[in-house]
């Protein structure tokens, strides 16, 4: 390891210093490594991977093992790789890869430096911000326009889904983990049934909405500010998904607060660019529905992962449950619709 990055950093290894960075939930290590002036990132991976495979074969290997292993799969090297590729050809700003070596399970990666949008917003003005998710909104129909490119190189991207199955069943990870490992709720059936109903309804919903390229995990933790630009990480899970999911996983973002204006704004700027875009909107009334749609299904997943951590002794995500769940509550109430499911989350909020 070290002496690959001293290769990269064109530095002898013993003037190379390794810094462990901190990350989100994630089975990948990353550390800096420096050495007089230049950086460059180092991801560590659980296993070792063989560059030359597809990660749609590493895929079909799994499945032949576990028929339903893709509801659960998680992005390896393989899919690194292939989604960072894509991002780089469609001319998307991601940290570029600049070295593998699967034997020793590590990549190298372009440094983006440590500034993600949530921290950045601290010290901007409302100018400032506004411009910044304006171009965060940009990016996402640039992702989106990748769709066609992401088909064409039969990349991971392009067979991995949100479909009815992959939506349930996170909606059941939130039930699992929010409802009966966090709070420790006994439901009685009539309660539970109705709210598997709800589930069933926005899942069946979302499932029908026409497909695009998605991030899968857009929001300002995700969004690096560096040198005057704004660029894209976590970018590895990227899939198939309703034109919604970003731009919701965006505006109602529990890390950060919008305020109505500017979430008003910047959905009025999505549509807006969608109508010139390569993937234009079948229908704008249609879509404003399925985006608060994809809200209450986002925010949903999202109470399961922080309460999943929680369940496992970190705390660190506490805080964003309580924002999670009101912006899934607004968008339930906004629809006029899931009133089990509504119901049983107002309780929650005692």
């Amino acid at each position: 390891m070290l002496e690959l990055a001293a290769r990269y950093l064109d530095a002898p290894a013993d003037q190379v210093t390794i810094t462990r960075l901190t990350g989100d939930v994630s089975s990948r290590v990353y550390l800096r490594a420096a050495a007089e002036g230049p950086t460059l990132i180092i991801s560590l991976y659980s296993a070792p991977f063989d560059e030359s495979e597809s990660a749609t074969h590493h895929l079909a290997q799994l499945e032949a093992v576990n028929p339903s292993a893709r509801l659960t799969y998680h992005s390896n090297a393989l899919a690194h790789i292939e989604a960072t590729r894509l991002f780089v050809d469609a001319g998307l700003p991601v940290p570029h890869i600049l070295a593998t070596s699967g034997a020793d399970a590590l990549m190298l990666f372009e440094d983006v430096g440590d500034m993600r949008l949530q921290d950045w917003l601290a010290t901007r003005v409302t100018a400032e911000i506004r411009a910044a998710y304006l171009r965060a909104t940009e990016l996402i129909v640039e992702i989106q326009d990748a769709t066609k490119l992401a088909l064409e190189a039969d990349s991971i991207c392009s067979h991995m889904a949100f479909d009815e199955a992959k939506l349930r069943w996170e909606l059941g990870f939130f039930f699992a983990n929010y409802f009966n490992r966090h709070l420790k709720m006994k439901l009685d059936p009539a309660t539970a049934n109705a709210v598997q109903a709800d589930f069933k309804a926005v899942c069946g919903e979302l499932a029908a909405c026409p497909r695009v390229l998605v991030h899968r995990d857009y929001h300002a933790r995700n969004l690096m500010m560096h040198n005057g630009r704004m660029l894209i990480i976590d970018h590895q899970d990227a899939r198939m998904g309703p034109a919604s999911y970003d731009l919701a996983s965006l505006i109602s973002d529990p890390y950060t607060t919008l305020d109505d204006e500017l979430i008003s704004e910047l959905v009025e700027r999505f549509i807006e660019k969608k109508v010139a875009s390569k993937q234009p909107l079948d229908d704008v009334t249609a879509f404003r529905r399925e985006l608060q749609l994809m809200t209450v299904q986002r925010m949903l997943k999202a109470i399961g992962t922080y309460a999943s951590q929680a369940a496992q002794g970190n705390a660190t995500y506490l805080p964003y449950i309580a924002p999670a769940r009101d912006r899934a509550l607004a968008a339930m109430h906004e629809l006029g619709r899931f009133d089990a499911t509504c119901a049983l989350l107002e309780r929650t909020r005692a």
